[in-house]
């Protein structure tokens, strides 16, 4: 199932077997963020993804279809700033507004699955957001959790505490470049004339943005378990953006359960821009299918 397309199809199209289709949902401060599907009738799981600081729902092009098609309804939502959601791009005004978005997003999407198993996955910053979500027990019904390449406790792996305190007091819309190499998501030359043809990829933040990234990591880590959940991590073996030991040891903080691993031999942040990307696709639709098949939990 390899693609040529260096761009998002046009919603709507037809890829394979599923339909890629966008909605709006109306933030509590009426922002307009866009919820992005690829979904295929008969389907029996549904996969939540949360994308990372640069990247937007968009970016799913092509694992949205193949998960599709493997039998995994696949659910992303633009963060607001980002991709084809409203707010001023690039902007997060605290960590509060962003998981209220996810968590009205998520109760959406699980009231579409209804007993069909729902897994949510964070991919880097998303991962973040997820644990944050995890922690202030904003999730819905899930089977289970998927970190990959998660930025799990990068903020105080990377800043002094008084880094942090004063990061955490940066505010306003003042734009801040995101110093981050596009070489560093793929060393594919069809993926990166994407990224470099991307207009909806972010290259800055603002000031705000910088504290609620400290913000929401300080949701969890606490110290404290949150609700226990089947956990897995995928990770490359070497990525340089996200310092994996550190992100390792922060989710390992977080679960009761063991955590399922899954490492693929490649040394990018990004593997569904990697030539480990139908191996992870695969694997992916095999653990949330698995999901189905398993007795639905008792509250």
């Amino acid at each position: 199932m390899t693609s040529t397309v260096f761009s998002p199809p046009s919603d709507g199209e037809q890829i394979g077997g599923s339909a890629h289709d966008v909605t709006i949902l109306t933030a509590g401060d009426d922002v307009e963020l866009a919820l992005h599907r690829w979904t295929r009738p008969g389907n029996q799981a549904v996969l939540f993804y949360i994308h990372g600081i640069q990247s937007h729902a968009g970016w799913l092009f092509e694992t949205g279809p193949w998960l599709a098609d493997g039998g995994v309804d696949v659910y992303a939502l633009d963060r607001r700033g980002s991709g084809r959601s409203g707010g001023p791009r690039g902007h997060l005004r605290s960590a509060w507004q962003v998981l209220d978005d996810y968590e009205r997003a998520l109760g959406q999407v699980a009231a579409v699955a209804a007993r069909r198993p729902l897994v949510a996955l964070g991919q880097s910053l998303g991962g973040s957001v997820l644990a944050a979500l995890w922690a202030t027990s904003r999730l819905p019904t899930l089977r289970r959790l998927v970190f990959c390449a998660p930025a799990l406790g990068q903020q105080r792996r990377r800043h002094s505490p008084e880094a942090l305190r004063e990061l955490r007091n940066s505010a306003g819309e003042q734009r801040r470049p995101l110093s981050l190499d596009d070489a560093d998501y793929t060393s594919m030359t069809r993926y990166s004339a994407f990224m470099a043809n991307d207009h909806l990829m972010l290259r800055q933040v603002t000031a705000s943005t910088l504290a609620t990234l400290v913000e929401l990591e300080d949701c969890y880590m606490t110290g404290a378990h949150p609700d226990p959940l089947p956990v897995a991590l995928v990770r490359a073996v070497r990525d340089p953006i996200i310092d994996l030991d550190a992100a390792e040891a922060v989710l390992r903080s977080l679960s009761t359960f063991p955590i399922d691993m899954r490492q693929f031999d490649i040394d990018r942040h990004y593997i569904e821009f990697s030539e480990a990307r139908t191996a992870y696709w695969d694997w992916l639709i095999t653990l949330v299918t698995a999901e189905a098949d398993r007795p639905e939990p008792t509250s």
